[in-house]
């Protein structure tokens, strides 16, 4: 093989692995503005298994206030202390997408968090996890 065409191999296999780089990159990019946590209409349907009354409404509110206010503030608006040190705005909870999903998709998010949420699978029991739902609804609803 002839040093030229040695040369002309090596730019061709450099040039293709930058495009194939750059094609991957563009393929898996978000378009601006997307940031919408989804979750799986399986994980959607899981059902709440805590009726919403008075009792689950006041455990869910203690929960609430000591693990999700420091992020999501008092009123729910994603203005707690904590969530200015964050590289993500914190959701606002009365914003009328937010009541637009199922109890089962907002329960998958609490359970496996997404940065910079935490994931509370450890931190939480399941009924804790289902009576804040129970409370969000009551509370910050604005329905």
């Amino acid at each position: 093989m002839s040093k030229i065409n040695a040369i002309q191999k090596i730019v061709f296999i450099s040039l293709s692995i930058t495009y194939l780089i750059f094609s991957l990159h563009f393929v898996n990019a978000k378009p601006a503005g997307s940031d919408e946590w989804r979750v799986s209409p399986r994980k959607a349907k899981i059902k709440n298994s805590i009726p919403s009354d008075e009792l689950s409404i006041q455990q869910g509110k203690k929960v609430y206030q000591r693990e999700c206010e420091e992020c999501h503030g008092v009123s729910g608006k994603g203005d707690g202390p904590e969530a200015k040190k964050l590289d993500k705005t914190v959701p606002d909870f009365s914003n009328s997408k937010m009541w637009e999903q199922a109890d089962g998709a907002i329960y998958w998010k609490i359970r496996t968090g997404r940065r910079p949420m935490p994931s509370f699978k450890k931190l939480l029991s399941k009924d804790e996890m289902w009576q804040v739902i129970n409370y969000l609804r009551d509370d910050f609803n604005a329905d």
